[in-house]
């Protein structure tokens, strides 16, 4: 009886393992899952075609713009070229601009975007985007002998700064200088003219504008390392694919680690870095 009741026990038991473990069609399914999101891997696809297509804006040196034969530099263009040649691609570039790049992303037109775009909430809505690969904010820019080095030595009624109306900028000015003379120009290029002749002591704008004109200035203008705002640079990367997001922090992530990002960054602004970027590989 013990002998009868313990083999129909072991048949029960087999059965319901059995029944509880996956099924053929079951397995093949998954297996086919799997291979289904091996093929649609983007990075894959990539790699396969032998291309990366990069949207990049070309209207704001030195991070993009065009040479004299009409060809694409910059430091996004140098950030896209390497990634190209991490993957063993060869690199088609795409122009874009502030209203076009997410659309060129989002309509599967290029595979990432690298075109000064700060990552915020409301984007990531709509893409994806990478760590950082650049940091930017307001700076201040003055005459290389000068003796200021924060805004709040500025507020003095004799102090003069060159300002866009409307600007971050004079919004950063007022905060901090409300006692200055604000003498208003219509572009940047103005507020960098008034700094070198004198006829003003300080002017606020964007770190990478102000970088750049440091870099160009033979010694002559200097920027202070404090960065008043920060807005995190990142690559853009279509929804969908977390495999390929992966990737491109890791690389992001190394050419930081590196020095890389570093050099690239010397080689357009002539300065170095304006923000630290964190490197987590």
């Amino acid at each position: 009886m013990k002998k009868s009741l313990f083999l129909a026990t072991t048949v029960i038991l087999a059965v319901v393992l059995v029944s509880c473990g996956p099924s053929e069609t079951e397995s093949q399914a998954a297996k086919a899952a799997a291979g289904s999101q091996a093929t649609g891997s983007m990075l894959q696809k990539i790699i396969e075609s032998g291309t990366l297509r990069a949207g990049i804006a070309l209207s704001g040196p030195p991070i993009g713009m065009r040479d004299d034969q009409g060809e694409p530099l910059g430091y996004d263009v140098d950030f896209a070229k390497k990634m190209a040649e991490e993957l063993g691609v060869e690199l088609e570039i795409t122009e874009v601009t502030g209203e076009t790049r997410i659309p060129m992303l989002t309509s599967g037109r290029v595979d990432i975007v690298l075109a000064n775009m700060t990552g915020t909430l409301a984007r990531a809505q709509a893409i994806n985007f990478s760590i950082p690969y650049l940091r930017v904010g307001i700076k201040m820019l003055v005459p290389a002998d000068s003796p200021y080095t924060d805004a709040s030595q500025l507020n003095d009624p004799s102090i003069k700064i060159a300002i866009g109306r409307g600007t971050t900028g004079e919004a950063l000015a007022k905060e901090y200088a409300p006692n200055a003379e604000l003498v208003y120009v219509d572009d940047y290029t103005q507020q960098v003219l008034l700094v070198r002749q004198g006829r003003a002591d300080a002017a606020f704008e964007d770190s990478s504008l102000i970088d750049f004109s440091v870099g160009e200035s033979d010694g002559e203008l200097k920027a202070p390392p404090k960065l008043y705002t920060s807005d995190p640079i990142c690559v853009g990367i279509p929804k969908g694919d977390m495999e390929f997001v992966r990737w491109v922090d890791m690389f992001v992530s190394w050419k930081i680690s590196s020095g890389w990002q570093s050099e690239i960054y010397k080689k357009w602004w002539g300065s170095e870095p304006t923000a630290r970027l964190d490197s987590p590989w």
